[in-house]
């Protein structure tokens, strides 16, 4: 099948002074019987028949047209909104198939509504709104629901009306309250918010950190894991050993594996690694302050023991 190209004889709407002069050259096309619309399909697709997909497309073009301007109170200009509908009907023509027994009224409509609304979503907010199922039919209903209820002119919704829609459309409160913030227009930001000069952009903060720091931190990330690295080399073998399993790896040894594996007791075990952490925690204070290590004081086993402050995980 080839690509769908139409007539440039087919009817357009430039402007809303021509709004009419189109919807009654519209209603000039015949409208097809099921037979006769099985038939342009056929040809259409069988043979790339380009009088038969001007023949479908403009028999629907009153459908588009009326589906199109069901979208008219989001303040989008009449025009576009026909036009965009018009691409989805195409849209519908070309892929139209008779022989799985609907009319293409039926399949059309689809098409021409999610290509309306797509340009609805592109076109009504400079932030982008979310293009999920039900933000869509949120953004959707909203409006036919604040008038249900009476809040049609309302800014604001109270929390009693923020429950209903929210009920009524199954989503959460937030996404309601945020979606009306949404559909009441962008606002600029040099509107002014007072009678001084202060204006709403003044007031908004970036959470973000600055350049500047970003820098800072990536220049103390790395300089704190050069310190760890130079410290952990300086241990002793024993001593590595025993903080790599114990703090380096995804499970950690016990003290009484440790234990088992170096022959000793699990309080001489316990002992070696505080001395460790000692260590490291000197030499990472040494390289980042910029002062010499305190000398760490040797414990014997039975001097009491030595409960380091630089301690990251839990005896087992």
């Amino acid at each position: 099948m080839s690509s769908l190209s139409l007539p440039s004889t087919m009817p357009t709407v430039y402007s809303e002074g021509g709004l009419s002069r189109y919807l009654a050259a519209i209603r000039n096309f015949p409208l097809l019987s099921a037979a006769e619309e099985s038939m342009y399909a056929e040809r259409w697709r069988e043979h790339g028949d380009r009088e038969a997909a001007y023949r479908l497309v403009t028999s629907h073009l009153r459908l588009a047209a009326k589906i199109a301007l069901r979208y008219r109170g989001y303040g989008l200009p009449a025009a576009d909104l026909i036009s965009e509908a018009n691409v989805g009907l195409m849209l519908a023509v070309k892929r139209f198939e008779p022989k799985k027994g609907f009319r293409l009224a039926t399949y059309a409509m689809w098409w021409i509504k999610a290509t309306v609304q797509e340009y609805v979503l592109r076109s009504w907010s400079l932030v982008k709104i979310g293009t999920t199922a039900a933000q869509k039919k949120l953004f959707f209903n909203l409006r036919k629901l604040k008038n249900r209820i009476g809040a049609g002119q309302q800014g604001e919704l109270s929390p009693e009306q923020v429950s209903y829609i929210a009920k009524e459309l199954k989503v959460d409160g937030r996404e309601v309250v945020e979606m009306n913030g949404r559909i009441r227009g962008d606002v600029s930001l040099n509107v002014p918010m007072t009678h001084t000069s202060e204006e709403m952009q003044d007031r908004l903060l970036d959470p973000s950190p600055d350049p500047e720091t970003l820098v800072s931190d990536a220049e103390d990330g790395e300089r704190t894991r050069g310190a760890l690295k130079d410290a952990l080399a300086a241990l002793t073998s024993r001593e590595r050993s025993i903080i790599e399993a114990r703090y380096l790896t995804e499970q950690p040894n016990t003290l009484d594996e440790l234990a088992a594996k170096f022959g000793v007791s699990r309080e001489r075990i316990r002992q070696i690694e505080a001395r460790a952490l000692q260590k490291i925690k000197g030499a990472v204070c040494a390289r980042l302050d910029g002062t010499p290590p305190r000398p760490t004081r040797q414990r014997t086993p039975n001097s009491g023991a030595v409960e380091p402050s630089l301690r990251v995980g839990s005896e087992a």
